[in-house]
């Protein structure tokens, strides 16, 4: 599995490969925060800033070095306190008290640990209104969700990680997926559009829809365990393609552009195809080959694809996926339930299984 952070350096595959297993053990235990990436955004791009006052209890100098700049301690009260000139930043957790893989504590001790230790924490129940509010505000499909003031802006290095934020009205959410935070519900079921590629029956009684990249080496190893399902169960199948190219691929939203071309002409399948088995040819001159091999029309291919005329929609896929806490390619919905990476085919077996045996 391919994730959506963008790692710097010659460990890149290494740490790509260790975030891919953690992904994959989810299925088998409680679900694992990935502090990796939350170290990324939260530590790496931020530092430690300090904001507000608080109270801790192994500080004994007078006064004390942080990374960022030197700040007061005093005693009071049988502690020790540090004080610092920011406000305290507010947030408020969409949660579900009876969602065992909600509980969000793990997350709020590494951004405190790392970002912002005077946060001040709210958890709310996802039907009160106003977490309804928030949910409709932006669009928020699965929790737990975090939703901060606009004290944050206040924050030193906010510029550098605004970019994983959403704001609307004052209040930023948190964008999730985008640091690897795991999903612990989902607050509806994933819906599917008459513009959706798609491959099987529509009455069929599983429905996977996948979320891929043309340039994403697990993508393409997980065709082969896609077709595997399609092989066995027929008719009781439905596959539905969603587009989610990495930012960490130069390539990738072309070639998604450029299967949506391929559609046009009735060969997106084919398309599909020909970008996995050869990843190293997804440049444009290549994909417009791809498509004169494939016997499309080329000029209305290139017309189509030098137009951008499915940007929108790609980039519309983009914004689903991210909503529904994708964080990485490949990524499944069986039905209502998500499995995340390149499983084997038991994986999808076990799950489509029991739901055709529930039916």
């Amino acid at each position: 599995m391919e994730i959506i952070n963008n790692f710097d350096g010659e460990n890149d595959s290494d740490k790509f490969t260790n975030l891919a297993l953690s992904q994959n053990s989810r299925k088998k235990s409680k679900k694992i925060i990935d502090f990796n990436a939350i170290l990324i955004i939260f530590g790496l791009l931020m530092g430690f800033i300090i904001t507000g006052s608080f109270g801790i209890d192994f500080f004994s100098n007078d006064e004390i070095k942080i990374p960022g700049g030197e700040v007061k301690a005093f005693e009071q009260n049988g502690k020790t306190w540090v004080a610092f000139d920011d406000p305290v930043v507010n947030v408020r957790i969409i949660t579900d008290k009876d969602c065992e893989n909600c509980d969000y504590q793990e997350v709020i001790e590494m951004i405190k640990s790392t970002a912002i230790p005077t946060l001040n924490v709210q958890d709310i129940g996802f039907e009160t209104p106003e977490a309804v509010e928030l949910i409709e505000t932006f669009f928020i499909k699965s929790i737990p969700a975090l939703i901060f003031d606009n004290r944050l802006v206040e924050i030193k290095e906010y510029e550098q990680i605004k970019d994983v934020f959403l704001n609307k009205d004052e209040n930023y959410y948190l964008n999730t997926a985008m640091i690897g935070i795991p999903v612990g519900r989902y607050l509806e079921v994933f819906q599917i559009s008459d513009n959706d590629i798609s491959k099987g029956s529509e009455d069929a009684k599983i429905t996977i829809v996948e979320f891929s990249d043309f340039e994403c080496p697990f993508c393409s190893g997980a065709k082969e365990t896609v077709q595997q399902v399609l092989d066995k169960y027929g008719e009781d199948v439905r596959i539905v393609f969603k587009h989610f190219p990495l930012p960490i691929h130069d390539n990738a939203k072309k070639a998604a552009e450029a299967s949506e071309c391929a559609n046009d002409q009735g060969k997106f399948w084919e398309m599909h195809d020909a970008m996995f088995e050869d990843q190293n040819k997804l440049l444009i001159p290549d994909l417009k080959k791809t498509a004169k091999n494939l016997d499309l029309d080329v000029d209305e291919f290139s017309d189509c694809l030098d137009s951008g005329k499915y940007e929108e929609k790609v980039q519309s896929d983009i914004e689903i996926g991210l909503a529904y806490g994708i964080s990485g390619t490949p990524a499944f919905f069986i039905n209502n339930e998500f499995l995340s990476g390149a499983q084997p085919f038991e994986e999808f077996e076990n799950i489509i299984e029991k739901k055709i045996n529930n039916n």
